[in-house]
């Protein structure tokens, strides 16, 4: 008897029902929004760096550089995420370039340096293209637009 009392819950206690929401539309907003923070970023700092020019000092182009670098890593991760067979070209291509850029390293030669930062500047705007351009594809559109007449949601008749 003393077995049975302690599985049945006390009266007053059963829990009240409550209508469950789903919250994968808003982690969906947020993701979106994190990611568009990051690629507007990185394009900043790749617009900023190709305008640097040559004779800048060499900390002023290792600061861009560990920069650069910082964020095509984060940008090659969602590039890496999209499924290989849906990847376009010059998403495979900017990833390619990475992982040679990530090996070699910059050249010996006075410019070198300047030229890493370039081509990883280069790299990261690539990057930021294929990101938008496959997030472009995969939002569904909210309504179709019909030139002199009120919009209609894709769904109606």
């Amino acid at each position: 008897m003393h077995e049975h009392a302690e599985e049945s819950e006390p009266a007053g206690d059963s829990p009240t029902p409550t209508a469950g929401t789903g919250l994968g539309a808003a982690v969906l907003q947020i993701t979106d929004a994190v990611e568009n923070h990051a690629e507007i970023e990185a394009e900043r700092i790749a617009v900023a760096a190709l305008a640097l020019p040559h004779t800048h000092g060499a900390m002023a182009i290792a600061s861009m550089t560990d920069r650069l670098l910082t964020r095509i890593e984060g940008l090659a991760v969602g590039i890496e995420y999209i499924p290989v067979d849906l990847r376009s070209t010059r998403g495979s291509r900017a990833l390619a370039r990475w992982e040679t850029l990530k090996v070699k390293g910059p050249a010996a030669d006075p410019l070198g340096t300047w030229s890493y930062m370039r081509n990883l500047a280069h790299v990261a705007c690539d990057m930021v293209h294929v990101l938008r351009e496959r997030r472009a594809t995969e939002q569904p559109k909210a309504f179709v637009g019909r030139p002199g007449m009120p919009p209609i949601t894709p769904g109606a008749p």
